[in-house]
C-alpha cells in the first residue's frame, strides 16, 4: 500500500462509528519515492482500555502509535525498533515489542509519560508444558525422547518463519501445531532494571499477578532500607507506593484480600529465599525472560486428572488480592517491622526512612497507624537521642495519640524531659484515668489527688492512693489521702478501706509517739 490517509470504523452495539481519517507518519528511503506500508506493519491493540493502532515504519525504524478517540485520532508518539522483523504482543497492558531478527523482547508500559523501555531486552522463553498437556503432547514425540527435550526443539526455532504473533498475547507455531501465551516473568523483568521506582511503579500496575507483583513490591522496598540505599531513592520508591495505594482507594480498586497473620506467613517464605532475591532484586540481570506458556485445543477442556477440585488456601489467598497497592499497615508490619529486627548499627538512618515514609503519607493525607510512630519513638531513645525525640513531638512530626504518650513515658525513664512530654500528651487528650495513674506512679499522690478531683475522674480506686501513701512511709500523707476520699467520696467512710488504713495510721502514730 502507498496511501498514508486512512478511515477508522468503530463496530459497537450502537452500530458503526465512521472515526476522522488520519494520515501515518511514514519516512521516505529516497526523496523521489513513495512510502510503502504493508499490512503486516499495521496493528490494532487495546491498552489500559485505550484503543491504539500501532504502525511500524521500517526507513526510520520505528513504531508509531495512535489513539483512537471518539472525534479524533492522535498521535501518541513513536518507538525505536531495531530489526527489520518486528512483531506485537500486550500482556497485562505491557507492550511488547518482538525485535525478531535478534530473538529479545523490549517491553514498554506506556501508562507512564516516559518512553524508556521497562528492562533491558528480555530473550523469550519456554516454561514447559501444563499438566493436561503432557499427556497429549507425548503422542508427537519419538520413543526415547521426553517432552522437555522437545521443549529444547522448539527454544532452538524461537522466532521461526513460521510463527504468528496474535494479539494480544498468543503465538502461533504452525509446523509443530502449538499455540503459545505470553506471560511476562516479573521476577526477572524487576531484576533486570536498576531504576527501583520506575520497576515499582511497574508492578503497581500489574493486574493479572496482583498477589505477586504486591510481594515483588514488598520485598525490594525491604531490600533497599536493609541495604542502606540513598534516602532518596527510597523517599522516591515509598513515594511512589503510597501515591499508588491512593489512587486505589479513589478507584475503589484496593482490596485487602489477606489477613495480617497470612501476610506474615507470605512474607516469611520471601525473607528465607532472600539470599536468590536479593541478588536478583538489586544486582545485575540474571535469566531473565518473558514466560511462554503451552496450550492447546484440547487442553481447554479437559482438566487434568491429578489437579484437586478445590484451590489450595495459598491459592485463594492470592485470588483475593486484587491489587497489588500496599497500605500504610501492611508497610509497617510486611517491611519497617522486619527491617527493625534485622538491622543494626546506628538508626539514624531507618529514623530518616520513617520520616520521609510519615512525609509522603501525609502528602496524599492518607492516616498513618500510631505504631509507626512508636517505632520512631523507640529507635531514637536506643540511641539517646532525647534532643531530637523533643522536637518530633513539639513539632508533631509524631502527633499525639496514646500510643504515642506511653512510649514517650516508657522511654522516659531514662530521661525526665521525654517523660513530661508523655505526661502532657495525656493531659493534652484528656486522658484523665491514665494521666492519674501516672502522677500515682511518680509519686505525686496530692496533685493527683487534685486533678482527679478537678476532672471528676472515679474510675481510680481509693486503695491505689492509700497503698501508695502507705508505701512511701509517710504518715502525714497517709492521713492527708484518707482526709481527702473521707471529704470527698460520699461513703468512703463505711468501707473496709477506711477502717483498715485509718487503724493502720493509728498504728503509725502510736509507734512515733513511742
Amino acid at each position: 500500500m502507498q496511501c498514508k490517509t486512512f478511515s477508522g470504523f468503530q463496530l459497537s452495539s450502537a452500530g458503526i462509528v465512521c472515526l476522522p481519517k488520519f494520515e501515518m507518519v511514514m519516512a521516505k528511503s529516497e526523496a523521489n519515492s513513495k512510502p510503502v506500508l504493508a499490512a503486516e506493519d499495521v496493528y490494532i491493540a487495546t491498552i489500559y482500555g485505550r484503543i491504539y493502532c500501532l504502525q511500524i515504519d521500517r526507513v526510520a525504524m520505528l513504531l508509531h502509535s495512535y489513539r483512537f478517540y471518539q472525534d479524533a485520532v492522535v498521535q501518541q508518539g513513536s518507538l525505536p525498533i531495531y530489526s527489520s522483523k518486528i512483531a506485537v504482543s500486550v500482556v497485562d497492558n505491557v507492550l511488547l515489542i518482538h525485535q525478531v531478527d535478534t530473538k529479545v523482547v523490549i517491553l514498554y508500559d506506556i501508562f507512564v509519560d516516559s518512553r524508556a523501555p521497562i528492562s533491558a531486552p528480555l530473550p523469550l522463553l519456554f516454561r514447559g508444558f501444563p499438566r493436561s498437556n503432557a499427556s497429549s503432547s507425548r503422542s508427537t514425540v519419538k520413543d526415547g525422547e521426553s517432552p522437555e527435550a522437545n521443549i529444547s526443539d522448539f527454544e532452538s526455532n524461537i522466532y521461526g518463519d513460521d510463527w504468528t504473533f496474535l494479539i494480544p498475547d498468543l503465538t502461533c507455531n504452525v509446523s509443530n501445531k502449538q499455540l503459545w501465551k505470553i506471560h511476562l516473568d516479573l521476577e526477572a523483568i524487576s531484576a533486570c532494571s536498576s531504576e527501583v521506582p520506575s520497576v515499582l511503579e511497574f508492578l503497581q500496575h500489574r493486574k493479572l499477578e496482583a498477589s505477586k507483583s504486591k510481594q515483588l513490591c514488598l520485598a525490594i522496598t525491604h531490600n533497599l532500607i536493609l541495604e542502606r540505599r540513598p534516602v532518596l531513592m527510597v523517599s522516591k520508591a515509598i513515594e511512589v507506593l503510597i501515591a499508588s495505594y491512593s489512587q486505589s482507594l479513589k478507584t475503589g480498586s484496593y482490596l485487602q484480600g489477606i489477613k495480617d497473620t497470612e501476610d506474615n506467613v507470605q512474607f516469611k517464605s520471601l525473607k528465607t529465599n532472600r539470599k536468590v532475591n536479593k541478588e536478583k532484586l538489586s544486582g545485575g540481570a540474571e535469566s531473565s525472560s518473558t514466560e511462554v506458556h503451552t496450550s492447546s485445543s484440547q487442553s481447554q477442556h479437559r482438566r487434568p486428572t491429578n489437579s484437586p477440585l478445590n484451590a489450595s488456601v495459598s491459592e485463594r489467598q492470592e485470588s483475593q488480592v486484587t491489587s497489588p497497592s500496599i497500605s500504610p499497615d501492611e508497610m509497617y508490619s510486611l517491611v519497617f517491622a522486619p527491617v527493625e529486627e534485622e538491622m543494626v548499627g546506628d538508626s539514624s538512618y531507618f529514623v530518616a526512612i520513617i520520616v520521609e515514609f510519615l512525609r509522603s503519607a501525609s502528602s496524599v493525607k492518607k492516616k498513618v497507624q500510631p505504631n509507626i510512630y512508636v517505632l520512631a519513638i523507640q529507635l531514637l531513645a536506643c540511641n539517646e537521642r532525647y534532643a531530637e525525640l523533643s522536637l518530633f513531638i513539639i513539632n508533631k512530626v509524631l502527633p499525639p495519640s496514646k500510643e504515642v504518650a506511653m512510649q514517650l513515658l516508657e522511654s522516659g525513664r531514662q530521661n525526665s524531659q521525654v517523660r513530661k512530654l508523655g505526661l502532657d500528651m495525656l493531659r493534652q487528650l484528656s486522658l484523665h484515668h491514665d494521666y492519674v495513674l501516672q502522677l500515682v506512679q511518680d509519686g505525686y499522690y496530692l496533685e493527683a489527688l487534685r486533678y482527679a478531683r478537678k476532672h471528676k475522674v472515679v474510675t481510680v480506686r481509693a486503695s491505689l492512693f492509700l497503698e501508695a501513701a502507705l508505701a512511701s512511709n509517710d504518715s502525714q500523707l497517709l492521713a492527708a489521702v484518707l482526709r481527702f476520699f473521707s471529704d470527698f467520696t460520699p461513703g468512703f467512710t463505711t468501707t473496709s478501706d477506711c477502717h483498715t488504713y485509718n487503724q493502720i495510721l493509728n498504728e503509725m502514730n502510736s509507734a512515733v509517739a513511742v
